[in-house]
């Protein structure tokens, strides 16, 4: 397979595109998330520079196995995730991986039960994972303690083991470490998803992801500090990634929200587009149409939408068309009345 880097919808600003293919399974296109590849070659860099110490990983062959083993367990859950969604009437791009999930590609079926659902599929995963690890691991070493490994110490691979053992206890550690961090309230991890599926409950789907975003950066800020004050560096690097996501995505939809607010505006809005007035609202037409239709269309908005944001960075707002802020103008207004789920992006 050609392993060339490529964004996934050809947005160039768009961070969250950046990966590189790693095949498909059963029918889910698999990518790797730039973060990913960043976080594997300082660990990398980290093992063959760093000192060996009893309650760190150390070593090039001792952390590439971790690596491997945190592949297996974060593609596990989200590839699960991806077959729940599309199974429960959601819709599946792409499995997007970074270190702790997927950061765009799945979208839950509307409603804030099935994005709610959908949030807790991985942590579900996670625990049948260690389950089964933890018996087997208990029957082939004879310690039942290493079904449970300290999520803050590797020390137990200070005493040589067999290749396949030490790979059993890698996977081990690393999902318990996965699903300690994927509960924290922070988006894009499991915690936030489900913050903000109970957010829409109250605020409905227009309103949640903003509110979402927002709590997740007072949630970044107040791990951040509990890390700093405890030394937790893994947890300090999980809330600052955390952070920079949700200011993103803030970015994303005030820039919007601004040159939808510009093509409302005489001379710039529905009648520059088309040169009539806007459609007569059919209240009905949501129930009408079918499922299917209804996420194609929403996934070819949110690529124009894309595209549009991508030349407001390059270009400045000003640089658009009458057609891009009555396509802004139409998108704001008819998400803003919207009852449906959230975005998973």
């Amino acid at each position: 397979m050609n392993m060339k880097w490529e964004r996934a919808d050809g947005v160039p600003t768009n961070p969250l595109a950046w990966s590189v293919p790693i095949g498909t399974l059963t029918g889910v296109p698999l990518r790797l998330h730039f973060s990913f590849l960043v976080y594997a070659v300082l660990v990398l860099l980290r093992a063959a520079g760093g000192t060996a110490t009893g309650a760190a990983l150390h070593g090039v062959g001792t952390v590439s196995m971790a690596l491997g083993a945190l592949l297996v367990v974060v593609g596990l859950r989200e590839w699960v995730r991806a077959l729940v969604v599309r199974a429960s009437g959601g819709s599946v791009d792409e499995v997007m991986l970074w270190p702790l999930g997927s950061v765009q590609g799945i979208e839950p079926a509307p409603g804030w039960l099935a994005a709610l659902a959908a949030a807790a599929v991985g942590p579900a995963v996670s625990l049948v994972q260690l389950a089964i690890g933890g018996v087997v691991l208990g029957i082939a070493t004879g310690d039942w303690s290493t079904a449970v490994p300290d999520p803050m110490s590797a020390e137990w691979l200070a005493t040589p083991h067999p290749w396949w053992i030490e790979s059993l206890w890698l996977l081990q550690w690393t999902g318990v470490q996965v699903l300690l961090l994927s509960l924290l309230p922070m988006v894009p991890l499991d915690g936030g998803r489900a913050a903000e599926a109970v957010i829409m409950r109250r605020r409905g789907a227009f309103e949640a992801p903003r509110a979402a975003t927002v709590f997740s950066l007072a949630a970044a800020a107040a791990v951040g500090m509990v890390a700093v004050v405890r030394d937790l560096p893994v947890v300090l690097t999980v809330a600052i990634a955390c952070a920079g996501y949700s200011v993103f995505l803030l970015w994303r939809m005030r820039a919007g929200d601004a040159v939808a607010r510009a093509g409302a505006e005489p001379g710039g809005g529905w009648m520059a587009a088309d040169g009539g007035s806007p459609p007569e609202p059919d209240p009905e037409r949501k129930e009408r149409e079918d499922a299917v239709r209804r996420r194609e269309a929403r996934a070819a908005e949110d690529r124009e939408l894309d595209r549009i944001l991508a030349r407001i960075a390059a270009e400045g707002a000003d640089a658009l068309t009458a057609a891009e802020r009555a396509f802004l103008a139409r998108v704001s207004e008819r998400r803003r009345g919207e009852s449906g789920g959230p975005r998973n992006r």
